[in-house]
């Protein structure tokens, strides 16, 4: 028993030390999201890109669709085309559907659809913390129906639980498909015009270029460089800051 309550104390322990750093990230990513903001009223668009890149990085759950349209806007005025077209397309991630994202990639002449193309489809459906709430709420409901069942004597029907039991586990897939996309099938969007070459190493014969905010799926690294692929079958090696990692 003594064992048993140690081994709760240790996890209790691990659990709020884990709590308080993504609390701390959280501050300060605030912080910068605050000094971005601020940056951005004095007119100095640059700082307030580099912010604004900078609290995504120390706190990514702050990338709301809020946060990335303001980014998009501070990047764009800064004269960052590619990095606008980033967040904006992160925008859409954080809320798919949602008309303003929409609107503000439309405007820039990209297409939200097919941020969602191929293995990336259940990013549509939600937001990747949402899609994990919602699969939290159902199955805390799922099992407290079957424990009141159990309690007050009166079970819940066999084909129900089933069927509920089921539910639960396809949000429990789907939860752990959006937390894998992007480890399986990496994004990215190419920050500049950019050439792309047949091999990593220097001297590769070219095989044409990328443009500005293309979103492409990411083959492979080596050398400091990426194997990208746009929709329409162009492929090729660019250097690895000539482009940035979509996350779900």
């Amino acid at each position: 028993m003594k064992g048993v309550a140690l081994g709760v104390l240790c996890c209790l322990l691990a659990l709020a030390c884990g709590l308080g750093r993504a609390g701390e990230a959280a501050g300060e990513g605030r912080a910068l999201a605050l000094a971005a903001r601020q940056a951005y009223g004095t007119g100095d668009f640059a700082a307030a890109a580099e912010a604004f890149a900078r609290a995504h990085a120390v706190a990514p759950n702050l990338a709301s669709a809020a946060f990335c349209l303001d980014a998009a806007l501070a990047a764009r005025l800064a004269g960052q085309p590619g990095r606008a077209a980033f967040w904006l397309r992160r925008a859409v991630l954080a809320a798919p559907g949602d008309p303003e994202t929409t609107a503000a990639l439309a405007a820039a002449g990209f297409d939200a659809g097919d941020v969602f193309a191929g293995p990336w489809f259940l990013s549509g459906w939600l937001p990747a913390r949402s899609l994990w709430l919602t699969a939290l709420w159902a199955n805390a409901c799922f099992w407290l129906s079957l424990a009141a069942g159990r309690l007050f004597g009166r079970p819940v029907p066999r084909p129900a639980a089933l069927a509920a039991g089921l539910a639960v586990t396809l949000l429990w897939l789907a939860v752990g498909w959006a937390g894998l996309v992007g480890e399986w099938w990496p994004r990215a969007v190419v920050l500049g015009e950019v050439p792309a070459a047949s091999a990593p190493e220097d001297g590769a014969e070219p095989l044409g270029r990328f443009a500005v905010g293309e979103l492409v799926a990411v083959g492979g690294e080596r050398s400091g460089r990426l194997l990208v692929r746009a929709p329409d079958g162009r492929a090729g090696w660019i250097p690895r800051e000539a482009a940035a990692v979509l996350r779900p």
